[in-house]
């Protein structure tokens, strides 16, 4: 009924604006381009699914790809960018790992490596279906291959290949490589593939799942670290924004909560009709149920505590994100987790009040302030000397 003439109400139609970015991208019967390195694991048939790498058609900079803290510019580009990405997949079964195949292990050797490396590749056939959703970063065609093979030697970290033979639990895998300084993109890549845990029971996750399995294996890990320190003495205020989604980041002086208040103002992706707002929280005790604003909340959550970790400070955690119509086709929750870590870096403002920083932050927000204020609430952690 639409076709394009935008009756949704959004800005620009997500439909449209993939098929523009499709014409220029032809795959032959044989693949031999470098993977960023990146890896891709579907759920749809779990416990059947579609796992591969991933292959930058245009090789010049295939790194930037797959590198989301240094993408810039608008939707558009980030869609540009990532439809040029192949996924090359072969169908496995999850508990593959546990006794990997040849293709297996070629897949997780490109997505171990540091650097790109060029595969090979018959391609049997190509489903021109993209992936574009909430967690997931957009995904060009699915090509599924046969005679997959490595060109180049893969550069693998020596933590990486000591996670992968020593037998490690799956969350001790993840901290231990965090706590060696690497990105939570790269982790989150080598868990999917299926490299973690003891080996008769690794499995493969479906990239969805694992990039929110190791926001919240590193977050509650940094929740228990940060209980030890002294709490902020201010409230303390940072911003920052792009793509479309604003954020404020109000810490507050207290023992450790977390709120997230998400606002998907009308005629943006999720909600083209009216303006939607929707809250979730927690207090220091591990969270049950997976939250109801989904992988957002997880990778909003990260950022904020490991700044906490780093300048060794607990606090009342308060984020507030504003999506606008912009946003007009989801790109993943890279966008929160990059647009939070942005948000901090920047000089932050000060205040000696919590109504006083709020007022500041809601100037910096086009939906008005009591349209959101009553979802705010105060989770309160008491401390022991509380009692005495």
């Amino acid at each position: 009924m639409c076709k394009g003439k935008l009756l949704c109400g959004r800005v620009k139609c997500p439909l449209l604006q993939k098929f523009e970015f499709l014409e220029s991208i032809k795959i032959d019967n044989r693949i031999d381009d470098p993977t960023p390195p990146s890896a891709f694991v579907g759920r749809i048939g779990y416990p059947k699914v579609y796992a591969g790498s991933l292959v930058a058609l245009n090789g010049e900079n295939a790194s930037y790809l797959d590198s989301p803290w240094m993408w810039g510019g608008s939707v558009d580009d980030i869609m540009r960018l990532r439809t040029s990405l192949v996924r090359t997949t072969k169908r496995l079964d999850v508990n593959t790992p546990s006794n990997p195949d040849y293709f297996l292990l070629k897949v997780q050797e490109a997505t171990a490596s540091i650097k790109p490396i060029e595969i090979d590749a018959k391609v049997v056939k190509v489903n021109k279906k993209l992936l574009f959703n909430d967690t997931l970063q957009p995904m060009g065609f699915n090509a599924i291959v046969e005679n997959f093979n490595v060109v180049d030697n893969p550069k693998i970290p020596k933590e990486v290949e000591k996670v992968y033979y020593d037998d490690l639990k799956a969350s001790k895998a993840v901290l231990y490589l965090r706590n060696r300084g690497f990105s939570t993109y790269y982790i989150q890549k080598l868990f999917s593939v299926g490299m973690f845990g003891e080996r008769r029971s690794r499995k493969l996750v479906p990239t969805r799942w694992s990039i929110t399995a190791v926001h919240d294996i590193i977050g509650e890990w940094l929740k228990r670290q940060i209980t030890h320190f002294k709490a902020i003495e201010k409230y303390v205020l940072f911003n920052f924004e792009h793509f479309g989604n604003h954020f404020e980041v109000l810490l507050s002086p207290g023992e450790y909560s977390f709120q997230l208040i998400e606002i998907w103002i009308k005629k943006s992706f999720w909600s083209p009709e009216k303006t939607w707002i929707g809250v979730d929280k927690e207090d220091l005790t591990k969270k049950k149920e997976y939250s109801a604003l989904g992988g957002g909340y997880y990778a909003a959550r990260l950022p904020v505590l490991e700044y906490l970790y780093k300048i060794k400070r607990k606090a009342s955690i308060l984020v507030i994100r504003e999506i606008k119509p912009e946003y007009y086709a989801p790109l993943g929750v890279w966008v929160v987790e990059e647009g939070i870590r942005k948000a901090l870096r920047r000089e932050p403002q000060i205040f000696e009040n919590y109504n006083l920083a709020l007022t500041n932050a809601s100037s910096r927000i086009l939906t008005d302030l009591n349209a959101w204020k009553r979802c705010l609430t105060k989770v309160k952690q008491y401390s022991l000397s509380s009692f005495f």
